[in-house]
């Protein structure tokens, strides 16, 4: 009797937090420092989009994820200051329902991005779990890193769960999965509560490969974006119309995906964290 009265208040929980998906559409006007690329400034730009539009609709507190960066350049110390919008507020955002219009101008020789978006997104009323997740570079907590620098993360959940790691790269538009690697058949990590995780690392007992896993980029620096995707309850990866597990798909595609699964379960969250790849 004791089990069934836990589990029935469980499920009144989960019903009254449920909430339904409505579209929203929200319009940002980006004005890109002198250091941020054109594929960032789009970026930025889609995300501020998507916040303004959630804020619109369910009344939240835009949030922004800053990333200071310092390197040497020619003998000079240089400080950089990239400024990203969150998605994790009191909105949702579930995936776009269209792709996002972008308007590039230049005015008095800056850079400045109008993204249009429409979407799914849903209010949330209750906060989803506090995951920690840090990101290494060499080793050593930092999201800065140089041509073939050394990419591992660190993960511990409060709760049993599922996870899945990915890789959007704006330059290409692709998402490429991280975990699970190639030989866990394509299904989703499962994860102890209150147990620490190092992954994208021989100190995974899973990892497959006999050299650690490196960020390379051919430009002078470029920004990449992890995407931490978790779940209390068990989910599908990417795939096929025949049941083939996708490694990498098209951002929409990925989008998609995300969209279609988040719909399903609202305990699904993401966490995102964004990596500064330098070529010097």
């Amino acid at each position: 009797m004791k089990y069934s009265f836990v589990i029935l208040l469980t499920l009144a929980f989960l019903t009254c937090s449920a909430q339904k998906a409505v579209t929203v559409c929200g319009e940002y006007r980006y004005v890109a420092p002198e250091n941020v690329p054109l594929a960032d400034a789009k970026t930025t730009a889609i995300e501020r989009a998507r916040l303004e539009a959630m804020a619109n609709e369910f009344g939240t507190n835009i949030s922004q994820t800053n990333l200071n960066t310092t390197h040497i350049d020619n003998g000079v110390v240089q400080n950089d200051f990239l400024s990203m919008g969150g998605t994790e507020v009191k909105g949702d955002w579930l995936g776009d329902t269209k792709e996002p219009e972008i308007v590039v101008a230049y005015e008095q020789n800056m850079l400045i991005v109008t993204a249009k978006v429409c979407g799914k997104a849903r209010e949330l009323v209750n906060a989803g779990v506090d995951l920690f997740v840090k990101v290494l570079c060499n080793g050593i907590e930092s999201e800065q890193f140089k041509n073939n620098d050394q990419l591992s993360v660190v993960l511990k959940s409060p709760v049993n769960g599922y996870l899945a790691i990915f890789l959007r790269d704006d330059v290409t538009s692709t998402v490429a999965c991280l975990l699970p690697y190639e030989t866990e058949n394509g299904k989703a990590r499962k994860i102890k509560r209150n147990e620490s995780y190092t992954f994208l690392s021989t100190k995974d007992p899973l990892y497959p490969y006999r050299e650690e896993t490196i960020l390379v980029t051919s430009r002078e620096q470029e920004f990449n974006t992890l995407i931490f995707v978790f779940s209390e309850n068990e989910f599908a990866m990417p795939n096929t119309e025949s049941g083939e597990y996708l490694p990498e798909l098209s951002i929409p595609d990925f989008q998609k995906w995300l969209r279609k699964n988040r719909m399903k379960d609202e305990r699904m969250q993401t966490v995102e964290k964004i990596t500064d790849i330098r070529n010097k």
